[in-house]
């Protein structure tokens, strides 16, 4: 997996050092010299932003704070201020990591690729069945590419059944995963929402099956429209 990385960093040695090392490791580093320049090269196949703090026109805090009002990617504060106040104004303006300078580029390496690993599996927590589309990261259900209304546990309902696609679920397992242990209401509460969830899937809501006197198997597919 090829990763982007953006740079920004006005000290012409470091960035030579870092962009030399990762080279050599399949990572393209993207340079930007100062804030502004940063400010203009981030897109969205920017994986990760390596950003320094002191730098000239606009300080590393600050080019945090104006990439956080459009975008979640990924920062990593590279400084030589080392003080434990330094970094918590990082985490403060937004940024998910903090390595003093002077650093290991191969500690600063693994730092960098354990992030874009985390966020490519975070990203991918978007899964397809036939017309149904679950973005599990956002709690965001599509059905025929329209998005649709659900209750809290509308959601949860159907979250729990598609994760556990394909797999005879009891109505007391379902009863536990959403409403816990210490309930001690109905368990007729699950054919509730099962039905809830069902009439708001329309033509799709053959893809939750009745197993009868047992529960509920979720099957999505083309196969089971209605």
């Amino acid at each position: 997996m090829m990763y982007t990385i953006l740079l920004i960093e006005d000290d012409i040695d470091i960035r030579s050092i870092i962009k030399t090392y990762f080279k050599k490791r399949d990572i393209v580093i993207i340079e930007a010299i100062d804030g502004f320049d940063g400010l203009s090269k981030l897109n969205n196949s920017t994986d990760l932003i390596l950003l320094d703090i002191m730098m000239p026109g606009i300080d590393g805090y600050e080019v945090c704070y104006q990439i956080r009002q459009s975008s979640q990617c990924p920062i990593v504060f590279m400084s030589a201020l080392s003080e434990e106040e330094n970094q918590l104004k990082a985490f403060q303006y937004g940024g998910d990591d903090y390595i003093s300078k002077p650093f290991l580029p191969s500690v600063l390496y693994a730092k960098c690729l354990a992030i874009c690993k985390r966020q490519q599996n975070t990203q991918s927590e978007t899964k397809n069945f036939g017309k149904l589309n679950i973005d599990y990261l956002n709690h965001q259900v599509w059905l025929e590419n329209e998005e649709l209304s659900l209750t809290h546990k509308e959601y949860l309902l159907l979250e729990y059944l598609t994760k556990n696609a394909y797999q005879l679920l009891s109505r007391e397992q379902i009863l536990d995963a959403l409403w816990g242990y210490d309930y001690y209401g109905d368990a007729r509460a699950v054919d509730t929402y099962i039905k809830k969830v069902r009439k708001k899937l329309g033509k799709y809501q053959g893809y939750i099956q009745t197993v009868f006197k047992v529960g509920y198997v979720f099957k999505g597919g083309e196969d089971c429209e209605t």
